[in-house]
């Protein structure tokens, strides 16, 4: 599949087949993760593959009861060890944590709908609950929780913006307008 269709085929479900997602699958979708831009190439990401029952089950209170999470064949929790960003980059090691993280979790996004699975974001989340759950040492940030399988469902397409209600050029407010075909200019 190509990129251009995985980003526009690519959606957040809430319901997964029973199929069981093979072991490459879900390291090739870390991998996708490792290969993210992180500040500085510091590479604070590391994961927590999920994927035994009981323990899935244990996840839904830390995720304020989202039940079809525990229904996901895979859940991975994405960690940032903060510390080695500080060493870099002092007050901003959050900041960058959290692009970092983002960044990392579109490219697994996408190579997951790439490969016909899909996965979606879990951004409600106590993370002194996950933390616990999952023996995440103090000093590490749980960045994100992805919850992975085949779909058992294909939501509508969402809406999406109009590309020029949403795009300045060289100054906010300044919109694109075409005059002739090729050809464009600032109102």
């Amino acid at each position: 599949m190509k990129l251009s269709d995985a980003i526009k085929k690519r959606r957040s479900i809430r319901r997964f087949t029973h199929r069981k997602v093979p072991e490459k699958k879900i390291l090739k979708t870390l991998e996708a993760g490792l290969w993210a831009p992180s500040a500085g190439n510091v590479q604070d990401k590391e994961f927590i593959i999920v994927r035994g029952g009981d323990l899935k089950k244990e996840m839904v209170s830390a995720v304020f009861d989202q039940v079809w999470v525990a229904h996901a064949p895979v859940i991975v929790v994405m960690v940032s060890d903060i510390n080695k960003l500080r060493l870099k980059f002092k007050d901003r090691a959050e900041f960058y944590a959290t692009i970092s993280a983002g960044a990392a979790m579109q490219n697994m996004l996408l190579y997951l709908t790439s490969k016909g699975l899909q996965g979606t974001h879990v951004g409600l989340y106590d993370e002194s609950k996950v933390k616990r759950l999952l023996k995440i040492p103090d000093d590490k940030r749980v960045f994100s929780i992805i919850a992975m399988g085949y779909p058992g469902e294909e939501p509508p397409v969402p809406y999406r913006m109009d590309l020029k209600n949403v795009t300045h050029f060289e100054k906010y407010g300044a919109k694109w307008v075409k005059k002739k075909p090729r050809e464009t200019h600032l109102e």
